[in-house]
């Protein structure tokens, strides 16, 4: 029981992640599968899925013992408060006003949860990151989804 209750996070973790892998292969598996040469819409996704779930048991058989609770400083608070405002921000600009500008504000606002980034850095990463993957998916790919 001990050994566990040492290792809860990470085996917790791996059966989340099972789960979710698991929950992919499932809904995967109505489409067609196809073969190596002409992939059908299922390959992909259940390939994913499978990943997941070899990943997911790698996770529960390498589980190392814990220290204990780890306690949330302001480091880890800054982080997890500026990620989540990107997610916040991307959700509620993207039909809006248009994927180069939710990109930029998504990787500027995640940027900036690490102390060490600069606004600078932050500001050249972001137009790199949304100019690229306006060019990718609006351009190259085709996608529906304005642009700006």
């Amino acid at each position: 029981m001990r050994y566990l209750t040492e290792r809860l996070e990470d085996i917790i973790a791996g059966i989340v992640t099972a789960a979710i892998g698991g929950f992919i292969i499932a809904e995967a598996s109505t489409y067609s599968l196809g073969t190596l040469r002409q992939m059908g819409p299922g390959y992909f996704p259940i390939m994913i899925g499978t990943c997941m779930v070899v990943l997911a048991l790698i996770m529960v058989a390498t589980a190392r013992p814990g220290t204990g609770p780890q306690r949330i400083g302001m480091d880890q608070l800054r982080g997890i408060l500026f990620v989540a405002a990107a997610f916040l921000a991307f959700a509620f600009t993207v039909e809006t006003l248009g994927m180069l500008v939710s990109v930029f504000l998504a990787v500027f606002l995640s940027a900036l949860g690490n102390r060490n980034t600069s606004a600078r850095q932050a500001t050249i990463l972001a137009v790199g990151t949304a100019v690229v993957a306006t060019l990718i998916f609006r351009v190259g790919l085709g996608l529906q989804i304005r642009a700006y």
